[in-house]
């Protein structure tokens, strides 16, 4: 199989997946000199997930926040990432994380992405540490620099098949394009960067009934191919009984730009009863778990002006950079069309048709509580993580805003180690490699928000100089 004349192609490094992961890897594989070739099995730059998610990166001590007067490290963002895990994270991948981070983001300004002035707490921060830059303009810059450093960028051409020598070294991949199955050889490693499995109904049905339905608002590709040409060779998988999807996505929403998040700047979660049923600083993935178990899998916040005008101003300041869609910490135009508005307590619970005396209860019992230093029923004391006060409900009109549990992501894949060396329970495979949301053991139980994006350009650069380097 390894003689030239069996193969059609040759490369020093094939990558699977042209998001944020495969870009990264093709920079740093380009950048060492490797002949590198990224195939992409969707036909456009902005299907992959990187390019539609909502932009936020988790960084710690960087820039925008030293002109915000944020306070944050390297070290604070390592203890972040393994307590919102529940310590269920393999520490040596997010050590690497955390002594990458604020390198990829300098890596990235000096590539050309622009970054918000603004930095949000959501998921997991003991810090703002939500940066927003506009996420297809990312790709975009990734693409070029790739292909300025000589790297081969196709779509609409999906690698379907790993293939290995005599002593199970992967050597090549087949990928299919639109015309040919071609077989391609990659003379010192192969990088899995296809994504999740949130397209995958069988995947998501062998791991919990209540999944299949749910909307994906992830790349179209993600069904999981990292998944069924790895295992074969050996490799196991991690973090599979941590998938969980996400509670943010309006009911009648299909992308990232029905995502809102102003449970987090200080909404309540009620059901379809007018009764709250969650703590709300807690990871939107937990929240989203809990939503699953309610009526209609719906959980609606509920606010009031102050918080909507605080979420109108982080649209504003950050929308000089990114599109107002991508600022789920916010409310743009399109989302102020599908909140619920009224005067009174009662008449928004008219208007999302729950009962009017216990909407009217459950925001009393929460102001009180909030009065008091103590919530009593599900122990918020503050408004994400350990960020911010709860503040009371009570400046009319007050809003509503209905959302269900999708699937933003898996969270869950290849087991690898901190040199993105793919495992198996005997070592690792020799020539295979993986990144980004192909890969699992680095968020644990639960998810630090902006931490997938970060750990696919950070992972996938240390992916791709090691691919090159046929470590």
């Amino acid at each position: 199989m390894a003689e030239n004349d069996r193969w059609d192609s040759e490369f020093d490094v094939v990558i699977a997946g042209a998001g944020g992961a495969g870009l990264a890897a093709a920079i740093e594989a380009a950048e060492a000199g490797a002949r590198t070739a990224v195939f992409e099995k969707q036909g456009k730059i902005w299907e992959s997930s990187t390019a539609i998610n909502v932009g936020m990166v988790a960084f710690a001590g960087t820039d925008v926040q030293q002109r915000l007067g944020i306070e944050d490290s390297s070290e604070l963002l390592y203890q972040d990432l393994l307590a919102v895990g529940n310590n269920k994270n393999d520490p040596s991948l997010v050590r690497a994380y955390a002594d990458h981070q604020l390198d990829t983001y300098g890596w990235l300004k000096d590539l050309g992405v622009r970054w918000a002035e603004i930095a949000t707490a959501a998921a997991g921060m003991s810090r703002p540490r939500g940066h927003f830059s506009d996420p297809l303009d990312m790709v975009r810059i990734l693409k070029r620099q790739a292909e300025q450093r000589g790297a081969t960028v196709l779509f609409h051409s999906a690698i379907t098949e790993l293939i290995t020598d005599n002593q199970q070294r992967v050597i090549g991949v087949q990928m299919r394009d639109r015309v040919n199955e071609t077989r391609i050889r990659a003379r010192r490693g192969v990088v899995l960067a296809t994504g999740g499995f949130a397209h995958s109904a069988d995947r998501l049905a062998a791991l919990d009934r209540r999944f299949v339905g749910l909307a994906a608002t992830t790349g179209l590709g993600h069904t999981g191919d990292h998944l069924r040409m790895a295992e074969p060779l050996g490799a196991y998988f991690c973090d599979m009984e941590y998938v969980k999807p996400s509670y943010e996505l309006h009911v009648t929403g299909d992308s990232a730009a029905e995502i809102c998040l102003v449970f987090y700047l200080g909404a309540i979660i009620v059901n379809r009863h007018g009764r709250r049923f969650v703590n709300e600083s807690i990871p939107y993935k937990d929240i989203g778990m809990a939503s699953l178990d309610q009526p209609d899998g719906v959980g609606v916040m509920v606010f009031d002006q102050k918080i909507f005008d605080t979420a109108v101003e982080n649209t504003r300041k950050a929308s000089s950079v990114i599109p107002s869609e991508n600022v789920v910490l916010g409310l743009d135009a399109a989302r102020i069309r599908l909140l619920v508005q009224a005067d009174t307590i009662e008449e928004l619970a008219d208007g999302i048709h729950v009962p009017r005396q216990v909407l009217k209860e459950t925001v009393g019992r929460y102001n009180n509580s909030v009065a008091s230093g103590a919530d009593t029923e599900f122990g918020r004391s503050h408004l994400s993580a350990s960020i911010g006060n709860p503040v009371r409900i009570e400046t009319p009109p007050f809003y509503a805003y209905e959302a269900k549990s999708h699937f933003l992501a898996t969270y869950a894949g290849l087991a690898v180690d901190a040199s993105m060396r793919v495992l198996t329970d005997a070592g690792h495979i020799p020539g295979l490699y993986a990144a980004g949301e192909a890969i699992g053991g680095f968020h644990g139980a639960s998810y630090h928000s902006g931490a997938a994006v970060g750990q696919a350009l950070i992972f996938g650069r240390i992916a791709g100089r090691n691919a090159a380097q046929g470590s």
